[in-house]
Protein backbone atom coordinates (compact mmCIF):
# COMPACT_ATOMS: atom_id res chain seq x y z
CA UNK A 1 0.00 0.00 0.00
CA UNK A 2 1.46 3.31 -1.05
CA UNK A 3 1.29 6.24 1.41
CA UNK A 4 0.14 9.47 -0.19
CA UNK A 5 1.67 12.59 1.40
CA UNK A 6 0.29 15.92 0.20
CA UNK A 7 2.83 18.08 -1.63
CA UNK A 8 2.35 20.98 0.78
CA UNK A 9 3.68 18.85 3.65
CA UNK A 10 6.69 17.83 1.61
CA UNK A 11 7.34 21.50 0.82
CA UNK A 12 7.30 22.35 4.54
CA UNK A 13 9.64 19.52 5.59
CA UNK A 14 12.95 21.36 4.81
CA UNK A 15 11.76 24.43 6.73
CA UNK A 16 10.77 22.35 9.77
CA UNK A 17 14.12 20.55 9.75
CA UNK A 18 16.04 23.83 9.38
CA UNK A 19 14.06 25.42 12.24
CA UNK A 20 14.75 22.48 14.56
CA UNK A 21 18.44 22.53 13.62
CA UNK A 22 18.80 26.27 14.31
CA UNK A 23 16.86 25.96 17.59
CA UNK A 24 19.22 23.17 18.68
CA UNK A 25 22.31 25.27 17.90
CA UNK A 26 20.91 28.29 19.78
CA UNK A 27 20.14 26.10 22.79
CA UNK A 28 23.62 24.54 22.92
CA UNK A 29 25.39 27.91 22.47
CA UNK A 30 23.28 29.58 25.17
CA UNK A 31 24.04 26.79 27.65
CA UNK A 32 27.78 27.02 26.94
CA UNK A 33 27.82 30.82 27.24
CA UNK A 34 25.76 30.99 30.43
CA UNK A 35 28.69 30.70 32.90
CA UNK A 36 30.63 33.55 31.26
CA UNK A 37 27.74 36.00 30.90
CA UNK A 38 25.94 35.35 34.19
CA UNK A 39 26.26 38.51 36.35
CA UNK A 40 26.42 36.56 39.64
CA UNK A 41 28.71 33.68 38.81
CA UNK A 42 30.61 31.70 41.43
CA UNK A 43 33.62 34.05 41.42
CA UNK A 44 31.44 37.15 41.86
CA UNK A 45 29.52 35.61 44.78
CA UNK A 46 32.66 34.33 46.51
CA UNK A 47 34.60 37.57 45.96
CA UNK A 48 31.74 39.58 47.49
CA UNK A 49 31.62 37.28 50.52
CA UNK A 50 35.40 37.29 50.97
CA UNK A 51 35.52 41.09 50.81
CA UNK A 52 32.81 41.42 53.46
CA UNK A 53 34.29 38.73 55.72
CA UNK A 54 38.00 39.57 55.47
CA UNK A 55 39.19 42.55 53.40
CA UNK A 56 42.80 41.28 53.56
CA UNK A 57 43.99 38.64 51.12
CA UNK A 58 44.12 35.02 52.17
CA UNK A 59 41.99 32.03 53.02
CA UNK A 60 38.42 32.64 54.18
CA UNK A 61 36.19 30.00 55.76
CA UNK A 62 32.75 29.74 54.20
CA UNK A 63 29.74 29.60 56.53
CA UNK A 64 28.47 26.17 57.46
CA UNK A 65 25.92 25.02 54.92
CA UNK A 66 22.21 25.21 55.72
CA UNK A 67 19.37 24.20 53.38
CA UNK A 68 18.35 27.06 51.12
CA UNK A 69 21.36 29.24 52.01
CA UNK A 70 24.20 27.50 50.17
CA UNK A 71 27.00 29.70 48.90
CA UNK A 72 27.52 27.38 45.91
CA UNK A 73 25.22 24.82 44.26
CA UNK A 74 25.23 21.11 45.07
CA UNK A 75 26.86 21.55 48.46
CA UNK A 76 27.45 18.61 50.80
CA UNK A 77 26.73 19.46 54.47
CA UNK A 78 29.39 16.95 55.55
CA UNK A 79 32.11 19.20 54.09
CA UNK A 80 33.63 22.27 55.70
CA UNK A 81 34.74 24.72 53.01
CA UNK A 82 37.15 27.59 52.57
CA UNK A 83 37.99 29.74 49.58
CA UNK A 84 40.95 31.75 48.40
CA UNK A 85 40.12 34.31 45.71
CA UNK A 86 43.14 35.44 43.70
CA UNK A 87 44.17 37.97 41.08
CA UNK A 88 47.41 37.01 39.34
CA UNK A 89 47.90 40.59 38.16
CA UNK A 90 49.15 41.20 41.72
CA UNK A 91 51.52 38.21 41.65
CA UNK A 92 51.49 34.42 41.80
CA UNK A 93 49.69 32.52 44.56
CA UNK A 94 51.02 29.85 46.90
CA UNK A 95 48.78 27.33 48.70
CA UNK A 96 50.48 25.29 51.44
CA UNK A 97 49.43 22.86 54.13
CA UNK A 98 50.36 19.62 55.86
CA UNK A 99 48.17 16.52 55.70
CA UNK A 100 47.91 13.52 58.01
CA UNK A 101 46.76 10.97 55.42
CA UNK A 102 43.62 10.12 57.41
CA UNK A 103 41.31 13.11 56.95
CA UNK A 104 40.05 13.96 53.47
CA UNK A 105 41.13 17.30 52.06
CA UNK A 106 40.22 18.32 48.51
CA UNK A 107 41.35 21.33 46.50
CA UNK A 108 39.86 22.54 43.24
CA UNK A 109 41.27 25.41 41.18
CA UNK A 110 38.72 27.46 39.25
CA UNK A 111 39.07 29.98 36.41
CA UNK A 112 37.13 33.26 36.44
CA UNK A 113 33.93 31.70 35.01
CA UNK A 114 34.01 28.91 37.61
CA UNK A 115 35.43 26.19 35.36
CA UNK A 116 37.78 23.78 37.16
CA UNK A 117 41.22 23.60 35.59
CA UNK A 118 42.91 21.45 38.25
CA UNK A 119 41.90 19.44 41.30
CA UNK A 120 43.67 17.27 43.83
CA UNK A 121 43.20 15.62 47.22
CA UNK A 122 45.42 14.93 50.21
CA UNK A 123 46.43 11.67 48.46
CA UNK A 124 48.53 13.79 46.09
CA UNK A 125 50.63 15.23 48.91
CA UNK A 126 54.41 14.88 48.69
CA UNK A 127 55.96 13.74 51.98
CA UNK A 128 52.86 14.87 53.87
CA UNK A 129 52.93 18.36 52.35
CA UNK A 130 50.81 20.15 49.78
CA UNK A 131 52.63 23.06 48.15
CA UNK A 132 51.06 24.52 45.02
CA UNK A 133 52.03 27.65 43.09
CA UNK A 134 49.46 29.20 40.75
CA UNK A 135 50.58 31.73 38.15
CA UNK A 136 50.08 32.88 34.60
CA UNK A 137 52.39 31.65 31.84
CA UNK A 138 54.87 34.51 32.31
CA UNK A 139 55.09 34.00 36.09
CA UNK A 140 55.58 30.25 35.81
CA UNK A 141 58.30 30.78 33.17
CA UNK A 142 60.04 33.23 35.53
CA UNK A 143 60.02 30.62 38.31
CA UNK A 144 61.42 27.95 35.97
CA UNK A 145 64.19 30.33 34.87
CA UNK A 146 65.07 31.07 38.49
CA UNK A 147 65.45 27.30 39.14
CA UNK A 148 68.27 26.88 36.64
CA UNK A 149 71.55 26.17 38.38
CA UNK A 150 72.89 23.78 41.00
CA UNK A 151 70.00 24.14 43.45
CA UNK A 152 67.84 21.03 44.05
CA UNK A 153 64.59 20.97 42.07
CA UNK A 154 61.62 22.58 43.83
CA UNK A 155 59.04 20.33 45.47
CA UNK A 156 55.99 22.47 44.77
CA UNK A 157 53.42 21.77 42.06
CA UNK A 158 53.16 24.64 39.57
CA UNK A 159 49.91 25.39 37.80
CA UNK A 160 49.41 27.74 34.86
CA UNK A 161 46.02 29.37 35.33
CA UNK A 162 43.94 30.00 32.18
CA UNK A 163 42.69 33.37 33.51
CA UNK A 164 44.19 36.10 35.71
CA UNK A 165 41.36 35.94 38.23
CA UNK A 166 39.96 32.83 39.85
CA UNK A 167 39.57 31.03 43.15
CA UNK A 168 40.69 27.94 45.03
CA UNK A 169 37.94 25.99 46.79
CA UNK A 170 39.18 23.79 49.63
CA UNK A 171 37.02 21.14 51.30
CA UNK A 172 37.60 19.19 54.49
CA UNK A 173 35.43 16.17 55.31
CA UNK A 174 33.67 15.85 58.67
CA UNK A 175 32.78 12.20 59.30
CA UNK A 176 30.17 13.18 61.88
CA UNK A 177 28.37 16.47 62.60
CA UNK A 178 30.44 16.73 65.79
CA UNK A 179 33.62 16.74 63.64
CA UNK A 180 32.74 20.00 61.90
CA UNK A 181 34.93 22.11 64.17
CA UNK A 182 37.88 19.78 63.63
CA UNK A 183 37.36 19.96 59.85
CA UNK A 184 37.24 23.75 59.99
CA UNK A 185 40.42 23.85 62.05
CA UNK A 186 42.17 21.83 59.33
CA UNK A 187 41.14 24.50 56.84
CA UNK A 188 42.43 27.25 59.13
CA UNK A 189 45.89 25.63 59.02
CA UNK A 190 46.16 26.22 55.26
CA UNK A 191 48.08 29.23 53.99
CA UNK A 192 46.98 30.85 50.77
CA UNK A 193 48.91 34.00 49.92
CA UNK A 194 50.46 36.01 47.14
CA UNK A 195 54.24 36.21 46.85
CA UNK A 196 56.79 38.15 44.83
CA UNK A 197 58.70 36.59 41.98
CA UNK A 198 62.47 36.17 42.46
CA UNK A 199 64.54 38.96 41.00
CA UNK A 200 67.19 38.31 38.42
Amino acid sequence: MRLNIPDRYLDLAPWVIATLFIAGIVHVVSVLLMPSVAPRDALARLAAYVKSAAPAEGLVLLPQMTPGAEMLPFEDPALAEAVCVYDLAKGPLRVKTSVDGEDYLGLSFHASAGRIYHSMTDRSAIKGKIDIVVGDARQIDALVSADEGDAPPPQEVRLTAPTKRGFVLIRSFAKRPSDQERARSRLNAITCQRFDLPQG
